[in-house]
């Protein structure tokens, strides 16, 4: 006696196989849409944190200044980016890309103005009282 089955003798429960490329299809097309972004997102969090990290830096040492009555800041500069130089910090900010900080002279050429820079590739400087980017 033969048992009657409602749908063909060769049904399965699984995907076929063109079901399963049209899933991948549509996960590979997302993840070149989204990897692109989330990588631009990455960066320009890092340059963000770079520069709020120099604000800070530029902060300190313009309370430095204040702290020795300096008449300009040739000697933090000289001195560069250190906890000793910058008594105010239990430890210096990090660059989240890897870049070192460095002081240098400002837009007016000489130790009167100063500018804080970044070493990684387009994180840039800053300059208080000027937007150096």
């Amino acid at each position: 006696m033969k048992i009657a089955y409602p749908y063909s003798k060769y049904k399965s429960n699984g995907f076929t196989l063109i079901e399963l490329l049209v899933v991948m299809l549509i996960l590979s097309i997302l993840m070149a849409i989204s990897t692109p972004l989330s990588l631009q997102a990455v960066a320009d969090s890092q340059r963000k944190s770079c520069r709020a990290n120099m604000q800070t830096i530029a902060n300190t040492v313009q309370s430095a200044r204040v702290r020795v009555n300096a008449a300009n800041y040739s000697t933090l500069i000289t001195a560069g980016v250190t906890t000793a130089s910058l008594t105010d910090f239990q430890h210096i900010p990090v660059c989240s890309a890897g870049g070192a900080y460095s002081l240098s002279n400002g837009h007016s050429g000489d130790s009167s103005t100063f500018k804080v820079s970044c070493s990684y590739g387009d994180h840039g400087t800053f300059e208080p009282g000027e937007d150096a980017r």
